[in-house]
């Protein structure tokens, strides 16, 4: 019996810039999908989650709108790209909670992907395994995303965020201080990618830079934008502004500045806010509320349109700051939310 533990992620800062090349500073975090299983001439998994099973044969990958298809998904990349591979059968389970923003779906694919190439010795590098993931999921889920979660989940460090070039997927561990604790605080509001304005800003920002000429966010000025319709420049201004953002919070940790940190990161709450339309009522009343309560900054973490926050706070205040919170949101929203206090993690492994 074999089993893999992978890690779910929260982006400390780089919001929406991944799709286009621009940077983000993410950490893997100790809450996991876990796998345990054994090698299988067909794939027959059991989901904790979803309470049911889930069978397919290895020539059989057409698309089943389930949980399912995530797995077939990996499996259909593999196979295009030359890998001999067999089934599997097991059990998936874990503490990450499903469509909180805390990227499940990535994580999942990246546990099947590593359980794979450690028992069919397939010898994919990490950034190989991300990249698959990534084609998974755009080609054959059919969620757009960019290539963060899959590169944060392959390559996550303990102790450590990660600065990601997502052009040049050049990356580096960047420590983070022993102080200072990432909160994550679940709204309760579920968001599905597929089905939410997310291809929509996406496909916003891949039209503008083809119409200016340029790959990359990072080559982009404001002054580039003029001539944009207004909703156009709007968006992809913030955009720029994030990418700013990215590299003075990078700044900001190395130097230990946990409150600059926090402010740059309440900044780029309030930007994306006014100006990329991704947040909700509930998710800015969390990053106002608590930063009232102590904590160094906040903003919306993932896609937005619901899902998760996160707070930097002071670690032995951590707890009390996570009880208040709660306890304000759950006055104001009649949502079930919940927080985490999270640890840097390592990425995917076998254990």
């Amino acid at each position: 019996m074999y089993k893999v533990i992978s890690p779910g992620r929260v982006n400390l800062i780089g919001e929406h810039t991944d799709y286009t090349f621009g940077y983000v500073m993410p950490m893997a975090v100790n809450l996991y999908t876990v796998i345990e299983g054994e090698k299988s001439e067909s794939v027959e998994l059991y989901s904790e989650h979803f309470k049911e099973t889930r069978t397919f044969e290895l020539n059989n990958l057409e698309k089943e709108n389930s949980w399912i298809d995530y797995v077939k998904g990996i499996y259909k990349v593999l196979f295009e790209a030359g890998f001999k591979l067999r089934g599997i059968r097991g059990r998936i389970s874990g503490n990450l909670p499903i469509g909180a923003g805390l990227s499940s779906s990535a994580s999942f694919e990246l546990a099947i992907m590593q359980f794979l190439n450690e028992v069919y010795n397939l010898e994919i590098s990490r950034e190989d395994m991300a990249l698959l993931a990534q084609k998974a999921e755009n080609e054959f889920v059919g969620i757009p995303c960019g290539i963060m979660d899959q590169f944060i989940i392959a390559l996550g460090k303990k102790g450590h965020a990660v600065f990601i070039d997502t052009e040049t997927l050049h990356y580096e561990y960047i420590p983070l201080p022993k102080d200072m604790q990432i909160l994550v605080f679940y709204t309760g509001i579920r968001r599905k990618l597929a089905a939410s304005a997310y291809a929509d800003r996406r496909r916003v920002a891949e039209t503008i830079l083809k119409r200016i000429g340029k790959k990359s966010s990072k080559e982009v000025t404001e002054r580039d934008l003029r001539g944009l319709p207004g909703i156009y420049k709007k968006r992809f201004a913030y955009i720029i502004r994030e990418n700013e953002r990215v590299l003075e919070a990078k700044e900001a940790l190395k130097e230990g500045d946990i409150e600059q940190f926090g402010r740059i990161l309440t900044k780029a709450h309030w930007d994306i806010a006014e100006n990329y339309g991704v947040s909700c009522g509930e998710l800015d009343f969390f990053v106002r509320k608590v930063v009232k309560l102590g904590a160094y900054g906040a903003r919306l973490t993932g896609a937005g349109f619901g899902g998760a926050a996160i707070a930097v706070v002071d670690r032995e205040e951590s707890k009390k700051i996570g009880e208040k919170i709660l306890r304000e949101y759950t006055k104001a929203f009649n949502w079930k939310a919940q927080y985490f206090l999270v640890e840097a993690s390592d990425g995917v492994k076998m254990v």
